[in-house]
């Protein structure tokens, strides 16, 4: 079997502007007529307020001719002091016959300005229009000039937000697409780095290009990325996301099987590791591909510490990690069906503090839980300032009042406090997303079965992430299967001796499970 894609299409309310079709013969060409290929993109572009034409006349034997170009998109100033100032200053040619082609004969006198380009078929027109260009037409020719007029108008570049380390370089990516592939190409001074462009979305025409570094990532895996890409059918991107769930080897997996950066410095550290980039135009977040369960408890901070630090703070997320996804559990667990594992003071104290509390541990447990999940999320939504305020002190409120009303116990406030916490600590926000879903029926599991269901239960997820696969790459690589050469980058990060001229596996042949699933 094939991989089975998502064929879905999102719904939209076309207008009879987008569903109308050119009515040109012979390739959609031009005609030689100016006003009827006026009216033809007027025609295209319906009633928008933005899309503008305006005629002269050049020096050139008095030829009528129009500038058409979307004025929301387009640099005006440009337009108007440079490139039409210019144009009308060409002097007519006595040596230039009607019979020759004018357009020709503008183009190289054009040749000053950066990205003009001949063009004589309306699809490619229509992009470019879209795109900020100017369209140059001139009666009696089909052959159209697109002059490179874009306004680009992007925020600077700022310091990360969501991947933040004390020390490494202070920039993260923006929303213009090419101006992320320049930083990348600025840390990555070589020929062989290589960008593949691609428009995905039938309506928006989404630009999405495609890094790797020819030579060290796997031919087949940059193969296998375009494919993936060439079948995505939608008919809008509007950010990264959207891609990232339609190439994923399991698109239902709660486990992210993506990675992503906002760092220029670790999407130029993943490609010197054999992977594909991934850029999407609008979008300040890079998509990383293959990516395994390891490499989310790694960050960028990592290699510009001390290897011993660096070490010690990736077992730190490690136990973070568990204990974000099973001390829950484990409280009603021992609480419910394992009392006698616990020490006699601590059981005493823990039955003190219970007594009188009306709920069962799983009850209570839940309502504190999701309690908690509901104040996280509020300070997400709420405005940066008030977010915190609500999160933090509406914790501390609605926790001390819940014990003091008997609602809850004081020892699962705590147990609550270390679950958010060492969620906090996560490297990555997709991994603390999957613990939080995965708390829930473990908390079930583990008040009905105790401590055997929630150790069957942690076996069967342990099983089920073995299966799992990125792009033909296992998930838990290097540990399952294990690969000694790549350890040392892995639970423990070696010094720079060691990692200098390593071999990742990522540029070792693949072998995609493309005939799987």
């Amino acid at each position: 079997m094939k991989y089975n894609f998502f064929k879905r299409r999102a719904i939209f309310l076309k207008s009879d502007s987008i569903l109308l079709e050119p009515k040109r013969s012979e390739g959609n060409l031009f005609s030689l007529s100016l006003d009827e290929n006026i009216q033809f993109l007027k025609g295209e572009f319906g009633e928008s307020s933005d899309f503008v034409y305006h005629r002269f006349t050049l020096n050139l034997h008095n030829t009528p001719a129009a500038f058409i170009f979307i004025d929301s998109l387009v640099d005006i100033e440009k337009i108007n002091n440079q490139i039409m100032r210019f144009i009308l200053q060409i002097e007519d040619d006595p040596y230039l016959s009607k019979s020759e082609n004018i357009v020709d004969f503008i183009f190289m006198n054009l040749l000053q300005f950066t990205n003009v380009h001949k063009l004589n078929d309306t699809k490619s027109v229509i992009h470019a229009l879209l795109n900020g260009d100017t369209m140059l037409f001139v009666e009696g020719h089909d052959l159209v000039l697109g002059i490179g007029t874009e306004r680009t108008k992007t925020r600077a570049i700022s310091e990360p937000s969501i991947e933040n380390d004390i020390k490494g370089p202070k920039e993260s990516f923006i929303e213009d697409m090419h101006a992320n592939m320049a930083m990348v190409r600025r840390k990555i001074k070589n020929e062989h780095l290589r960008y593949l462009n691609l428009q995905i979305g039938d309506i928006t025409q989404t630009g999405v290009c495609i890094g790797y570094i020819h030579g060290i990532a796997d031919a087949a895996l940059v193969s296998e990325v375009k494919e993936r890409l060439g079948k995505i059918q939608i008919d809008g991107v509007l950010d990264s996301a959207y891609i990232e769930e339609w190439i994923q080897d399991h698109p239902y997996s709660p486990f992210s099987l993506v990675d992503y950066s906002e760092r220029p410095d670790k999407t130029a550290a993943m490609l010197l590791e054999g992977r594909i980039v991934i850029f999407v135009d609008g979008t300040p977040l890079v998509l990383i591909v293959p990516a395994v369960f390891m490499q989310f408890f790694t960050t960028s901070g990592d290699y510009y510490l001390n290897y011993y630090f660096a070490s010690f703070l990736r077992w730190l997320r490690f136990v973070a990690f568990v204990f974000a996804l099973t001390v829950p559990s484990l409280y009603i667990a021992l609480t419910t069906m394992h009392q006698e594992m616990i020490p006699t003071q601590l059981a005493l104290r823990i039955a003190g503090s219970r007594s009188g509390i009306p709920f069962p541990a799983l009850v209570e447990a839940l309502l504190m839980e999701v309690t908690f999940e509901i104040l996280r999320e509020a300070g997400v939504r709420l405005p940066k300032g008030a977010g915190q305020a609500v999160s933090i002190v509406g914790a501390l409120i609605i926790g001390q009042a819940a014990v003091e009303a008997g609602v809850v116990s004081p020892i699962l406030i705590i147990v609550v406090s270390l679950t958010g916490i060492s969620s906090f600590a996560i490297a990555k926000y997709e991994i603390g997303l999957t613990v939080r879903l995965l708390r829930f029926p473990l908390m079930i599991i583990s008040s009905i079965l105790g401590l055997p269901g929630m150790t069957v239960a942690l076996l069967a997820l342990l099983v089920y992430m073995v299966s799992l696969k990125s792009f033909g790459v296992p998930y838990l690589s290097p540990l399952s299967p294990t690969t000694k050469s790549d350890l040392k980058d892995t639970l423990i990060r070696a010094s720079w001796r060691k990692l200098a001229k390593s071999k990742h596996f990522f540029n070792k042949e693949s072998e995609f499970d493309i005939e799987g699933e």
